[in-house]
Order: structure tokens, then C-alpha cells, then sequence
């Protein structure tokens, strides 16, 4: 890397709920979980669906990724909440640009996990252990950061790992009922978690978008 490049890199995500077809209507769900934040960043910011009830729309400024920000990590935390009235899966997809120098920011340095499945309230499905995050999206990016041989730092999972449509949770119903409207306390949620370490790239800007999808997974039964 050119060590002597200090850069302000941006990096704008837009979560955006993925509708589901007309059959499928009153069976799955997929909208905000709450409200989502940022910490260790420099002039970044998260905005956003905050409502359990709103639709998943999220725009994450990771702000200044160079060493001008001298805080160790940048973690955003997403909740996103899901319903269904049979088993499910929820898939992600990633499309963007990214700088074609590859010293500059790359979908590997972003870490991208998801965790901390519960219930929204009285009528979730009562099925917590069943529900499956899928490897190797099932863990906290900042919590395990390691520097690969370039001094790059790399995660257990990042945007790099997910393909045309790359699935991250299954599990049985998750609604208590036969439809599945949009109520603040018949579901369960969990945590998308991005992070990226401050360090030298090749200054540039780059952009993503990440959409996630709810639809009819494995059959899985709730015990």
C-alpha cells in the first residue's frame, strides 16, 4: 500500500426492502427493527427506518476511514425485523462501485455479520432456537479483526462473501396466525452489523447497496 495516502473514503449503503411477490402477500415480511447506530466514526452517520412497522431503508455514511480517525473500528448495527406464517429464509444481494485500484476500498474490507435473533413480542411464534444464521455471516465483524499479510484488516465475513443472492437465515414461521400483517409484536428481529477499520487506501469514494429479500425457506418445523 502507498502508506503516504491519507484519504476520506465514503462509504453509502442503502438497505432496501425487497417486495415480495403478489402470492406470497400474506405470508412473509421484512421491515426495520429499530433504530439503527453508528460508533468509532468520524464524521459518519446512519439514517433511516426506526419503526418496527416502516419499511428497511438505511443509508450508512461510514465518514472518514483514513488513520485521521483514530478509533480502532467504525460499527453500524441495523435491526431488521421479519414475519411469517411458515418457514422462511432471509437473502441478501450487494451491487455498487467500487474503485477498480485495489488499494483502494474493497467489498473484502468491509465486515459484514448478523446476530442476536428475538422475539417482538406476545404473538412471535415461540421458536428461538430453530432460527439459523447461516455461516459464515453468523458472528460480530468487530469482534475478531485480524490484519491478513498486507496489513489489511479482515473479518470472519464481509460484503465479499455474499453472491447474486446469498442467504444468511432460515427458520420456521415466525408469526403467531395464518396472515402476516405488520404489527410491532408478531415477528422477530435481528442485527445486520458492518464495520470497517480506519487505515490507509488509495484515496476514492464507493458506494453499495444491499438488498435484502424474505421468502419460503427449508421446511422447518417449530418444536
Amino acid at each position: 500500500m502507498k502508506r503516504r495516502v491519507i484519504t476520506i473514503a465514503v462509504f453509502s449503503c442503502l438497505l432496501a426492502l425487497c417486495a415480495a411477490v403478489e402470492a406470497r402477500a400474506q405470508q412473509f415480511d421484512l421491515s426495520g427493527g429499530g433504530t439503527p447506530t453508528i460508533t468509532g466514526a468520524l464524521g459518519g452517520t446512519v439514517t433511516g427506518s426506526s419503526g418496527v412497522t416502516q419499511d428497511l431503508v438505511v443509508t450508512i455514511n461510514f465518514g472518514e476511514v483514513s488513520p485521521v480517525n483514530a478509533n480502532n473500528i467504525i460499527k453500524v448495527v441495523v435491526p431488521i425485523a421479519v414475519r411469517s406464517n411458515s418457514p422462511y429464509q432471509v437473502a441478501v444481494s450487494v451491487a455498487g462501485a467500487f474503485d477498480v485500484n485495489l488499494q483502494a476500498v474493497q467489498r473484502s474490507d468491509i465486515g459484514f455479520g448478523v446476530q442476536n435473533m428475538r422475539q417482538l413480542g406476545n404473538n412471535a411464534q415461540n421458536c428461538s432456537a430453530q432460527h439459523l444464521f447461516r455461516a459464515p455471516f453468523n458472528n460480530d465483524p468487530s469482534a475478531n479483526v485480524t490484519l491478513d499479510a498486507n496489513g489489511r484488516a479482515a473479518y470472519t465475513s464481509s460484503l465479499s462473501n455474499t453472491v447474486a443472492s446469498t442467504v444468511i437465515l432460515s427458520g420456521p414461521r415466525l408469526t403467531k396466525g395464518n396472515v402476516t400483517r405488520r404489527e410491532a409484536d408478531n415477528g422477530y428481529a435481528f442485527d445486520a452489523i458492518f464495520t470497517i477499520k480506519p487505515q490507509y487506501y488509495v484515496s476514492g469514494t464507493f458506494t453499495a447497496t444491499l438488498t435484502f429479500n424474505i421468502s419460503a425457506g427449508p421446511n422447518v418445523s417449530c418444536n
